[in-house]
């Protein structure tokens, strides 16, 4: 294969240092986006650079990786909130971002604040927002003035527009759907001839947009559709998303530029803080079932209410393990949460630890039963792989990408079947011996993808276009690449 020509490969971390910032922990897409992006910059660390968002404006500017590697630290270590054990106490659910300008003062104001006044200052500036904007003529006109503040207040500080190479290649590696990246992206390709690479996680919103907040599944949708044409490096995290999206664009009767290359995504916590790795465990081992997941519709934590209930009825109370659900309060989940309240948490036997940091988790990983992951729909399933890789059985649903994620040493059920579930639960919980073997068969057979692997994934998916002939339409569309 020819040597690929030195060229400089930008990385947006906009949507990164976004959710950073108004988020208390990352999700599996930060995660896997900052972990994959370090190993690249370790592996071509003078090729590799990262960008933000001119703000007031239609580029990028350079950051240094270090500022990103800190927000990170933060995020996931013991210092950015203790993660509380809930057995009932219930915090609202997390509203969706503010609509229009008003997104700026939540990025800056919204991380601050715990769950249950988050909720409410988010709740009146929603509305404080439909009803000026109701007001004929008025929504147009606040939002160019806020335009027009916001650009003279913030220009990049001392940060100079970052001036892409025609060769160079910009890479959106996390979830850049909200963040104005899609034109900014095409304006690079178009003006300056930069080559563009997308990192696609899953189309949930659009393959089940009933988990999905509408206004969420429309700005995704028109994310996809504006980048898809465009991109010159298109690729997935599963063959599940791949299959997805080479559906989705047959479909929209948009022409591919290139086959969608399957990155493999890497499994570890590396950033725990390390004064917090011989914490005590917040739970006693052995003593409960674990499922690491957002609290939200899709992952279907409502299978496992159902199931934990059931098996109440049917076996002694003392014989069943405390169902433990790790992460934050996504949405569509009010009426579930309820339901936990109202049952006094199953009478005991469930809890909530919200907000744990990379330390907690991997010590509540280990100290499992085993653990469960329902979900209806996933782009790869990063919990399955991180249960594996600490040596701990995982149950699974037999959907979309888990199976690629879990291989044969889950076992699964399918995600509408509380019945199936229930059996193979029990089964566990009463053949000890049977998941001793099971634990002891995952600690020997599984391995785990580095995250170094991921980044040469990702690197050698890049090469590929860069020495192929420079993107030209595709046979059958117009100039921007729309099937005509």
């Amino acid at each position: 294969m020819p040597t690929p020509p030195t060229c400089t490969i930008w990385i947006d971390f906009e949507d990164i240092f976004v959710h950073l910032e108004t988020r208390t922990r990352p999700s599996g897409i930060q995660r896997l986006a900052f972990e994959a992006a370090r190993e690249m910059l370790a592996a071509a660390p003078g090729r590799v650079r990262f960008v933000r968002q001119v703000r007031g404006g239609s580029g990028f500017r350079e950051v240094d990786f270090e500022l990103a590697r800190a927000a990170f630290a933060r995020s996931t270590g013991a210092s950015a909130v203790a993660p509380r054990v809930l057995r009932g106490i219930v915090p609202p659910s997390d509203m969706p971002m503010p609509p229009g300008p008003l997104r700026h003062v939540w990025r800056r104001l919204g991380g601050m604040l715990s769950g249950e006044v988050r909720h409410a200052v988010l709740q009146v500036l929603t509305h404080q927002w439909q009803a000026l904007t109701a007001l004929p003529g008025v929504g147009r006109a606040v939002m160019r003035s806020l335009r027009r503040r916001r650009a003279a207040i913030d220009t990049g500080d001392s940060y100079l527009p970052v001036r892409m190479q025609a060769g160079d290649v910009l890479l959106a590696l996390a979830a850049p759907w909200g963040t104005g990246h899609a034109e900014r992206a095409a304006a690079a390709r178009a003006e300056r001839g930069v080559r563009y690479g997308v990192l696609f996680y899953d189309l949930i919103p659009l393959c089940r947009p009933e988990f999905c907040v509408p206004a969420h599944a429309e700005r995704f949708r028109e994310f996809v559709d504006a980048v898809l044409p465009v991109c010159d490096v298109p690729m997935a995290i599963s063959h599940a998303t791949r299959r997805d999206l080479e559906a989705h664009a047959a479909h929209a009767g948009i022409a591919l530029r290139a086959p969608v290359a399957v990155v493999r995504v890497g499994t570890s916590f590396t950033i725990a803080e390390a004064a917090e790795t011989a914490a005590a465990p917040l739970l006693p081992a052995g003593s409960y079932v674990l499922f690491v997941s957002t609290i939200e519709a899709r992952k279907n934590h409502t299978l496992l209410f159902r199931a934990w209930r059931r098996l109440l009825e049917e076996m002694p109370a003392g014989q069943v393990p405390t169902l433990v659900f790790a992460g934050g309060i996504g949405w569509m989940v009010d009426d579930l949460l309820q339901q936990f309240a109202n049952s006094r948490f199953l009478d005991g036997h469930m809890a909530i630890v919200e907000s744990p940091s990379d330390a907690v988790l991997e010590s509540l990983y280990r100290g499992a039963m085993f653990t469960v992951y329902p979900s209806h729909y996933e782009g790869w399933g990063l919990p399955v792989v991180e249960s594996l890789a600490l040596g701990t059985p995982c149950v699974a649903a037999r959907a979309t990408s888990l199976p690629e994620a879990g291989g044969t040493l889950a076992r699964y059920f399918a995600p509408d079947d509380v019945g199936a579930a229930c059996r193979v639960i029990r089964d566990l919980i009463e053949n000890p011996d049977d998941l001793a073997a099971w634990r002891a068969e995952v600690r020997a057979a599984f391995r785990p993808t580095a995250w170094r692997e991921t980044a040469r994934e990702i690197l050698a998916a890049v090469d590929a276009v860069i020495v192929a002939p420079p993107p030209q339409a595709p046979c059958g569309v117009d100039a921007d690449g729309t099937a005509v």
